[in-house]
């Protein structure tokens, strides 16, 4: 198999007119005032049980101010890998202008960043009736990307990688929709505060499943025969742009369910196809973090290095993958140019990197050669 590598270079209240009120014997003035409050003070509830999320969670790309109240150092120093859940407080005003705040857990999550990052990503566990009225409406549970360390370095990364969920959403539906944030995190222990700082949460699997249709979907194994053509060379061709290669459909010899960063969705287990929708995107070239280091199975000598892992039996659909990534380039590239979040040289950067990627595209030759011919058998 040949292995084509290209390298990086580097308001107020409402008003009420006394005179139009008038005393009643059977609604004394406290009590009138009780129940006046309480109708401004409490947030609108729709039905117990209504199990719709709410969709301007995801469609709205303004960061929202939140402050989460958690036991934050206690999460920041417990013991590695510790997956217990913290009581915790979610606030954010919502878009009537009204305080809501939500009790939640929260807890440690993820794998190699617990070791790389002085930060651990958490992941927010809410109560479904809890939420019901408010802009959390149907979730149950959500990732938040945190920072990793202090530092606008690292806070760059997080921005970055923030982008490439949402490139990824111009290309397929099939994808992770994600949220920023701007987050103020308040110790419920010592009342130290850290932040703002800026977060992201990661759209749930499950309703990434309902949105297209299918079922959230664990599978032991699988192989490339089994996903959608169209969705694998999407995948595969997505991966290559960002320069990722912590991807895989193969899992840890312990793991008990496939992927490697990737969540399965479909009609059954049993059923084809097969969508597999890509996640955590922080050690891709794109982002170049530091501490980004190619897979030790891989033959790469650096993480600055593009390889193409997509399967041989999808070649067919990766003329049309192609036509699509051309197709919504200049949307791709606008992400970046848009975002006032990213310093003038990760702009650049990126773009850069971004480059070298389409310039293959564009070049039939280039293209045979980089990625077609480099396909996995």
């Amino acid at each position: 198999m040949l292995n084509a590598r290209v390298t990086r270079k580097d308001s107020q209240g409402p008003h009420l007119d006394s005179s139009r009120h008038r005393r009643s014997r059977f609604c004394p003035t406290w009590l009138l005032s009780f129940l006046l409050v309480l109708a401004f003070s409490v947030p609108a509830q729709e039905p117990k049980g209504n199990g719709q999320h709410s969709p301007q969670l995801f469609n709205n790309p303004q960061a929202l101010e939140v402050t989460l109240r958690l036991p934050w150092q206690t999460i920041v120093t417990d013991e590695f890998f510790y997956q217990g859940g913290y009581p915790s407080r979610i606030e954010f005003i919502d878009d009537q202008g009204r305080p809501v705040s939500v009790a939640l857990e929260t807890e440690r999550r993820g794998m190699s960043r617990q070791v790389i990052c002085r930060y651990p990503p958490i992941k927010l566990r809410f109560d479904k009736d809890k939420v019901t009225g408010t802009l959390f409406q149907g979730q149950g549970t959500l990732k938040l990307v945190t920072h990793c360390d202090k530092g606008i370095v690292f806070e760059q990364y997080q921005v970055l990688e923030a982008l490439a969920y949402s490139m990824y959403n111009l290309i397929t539906d099939f994808s992770f929709r994600v949220r920023p944030l701007s987050v103020t995190y308040i110790d419920t222990e010592t009342g130290k505060r850290d932040g703002p700082r800026f977060a992201f949460l990661v759209e749930d699997d499950s309703k990434v499943a309902r949105r297209n249709g299918q079922k959230k979907l664990k599978i032991a194994t699988l192989t490339p025969e089994r996903m959608d053509p169209r969705e694998a060379s999407n995948l595969s061709l997505f991966q290559y742009m960002i320069g990722n290669t912590a991807w895989s459909l193969q899992s840890d010899p312990d793991a008990k369910e496939c992927c490697d960063n990737l969540k399965l969705i479909g009609q059954d287990p049993e059923k084809d196809p097969i969508y597999a929708i890509p996640n955590d995107f922080d050690l891709s070239q794109f982002v170049n973090a530091r501490y980004a280091k190619p897979r030790g199975s891989l033959d790469i000598d650096s993480a600055t290095e593009r390889l193409f892992q997509g399967s041989c039996i999808h070649n067919p659909a990766l003329t049309d993958a192609r036509q699509r990534f051309l197709d919504r380039e200049k949307a791709i590239r606008s992400l970046i140019t848009n975002e006032s979040r990213l310093l003038e040289e990760s702009k650049k950067s990126a773009t850069d990197f971004l480059d070298g990627f389409f310039k293959i595209l564009r070049d039939r030759r280039q293209f045979d050669e980089n990625i077609t011919a480099s396909c996995r058998h």
